[in-house]
């Protein structure tokens, strides 16, 4: 999968809302094996604007939602 189909399906299942860890991200990608492209493609929507990193301090993970 290229990089820019990654990050596509990533900002499709960000809820506007709410927030993911990149364990759930992972979970509703359905993606297996090396997990550099899609902490590379998810770095890159950061990088972008596209996404925003939030601390969670009840989880004590980083969770992931779109901006705007």
């Amino acid at each position: 999968m290229e990089e820019k189909e990654i990050e596509k399906n990533i900002l499709f299942l960000l809820p506007d809302h709410g927030s993911l860890t990149f364990e759930e991200i992972k979970a509703k990608v359905g993606w297996e094996g090396d997990l550099r492209p899609l902490r590379k493609a998810l770095s890159c929507l950061i990088r972008e604007g596209l996404v925003e990193r939030i601390p969670d301090y009840e989880r004590k993970r980083m969770t992931f939602r779109k901006r705007g």
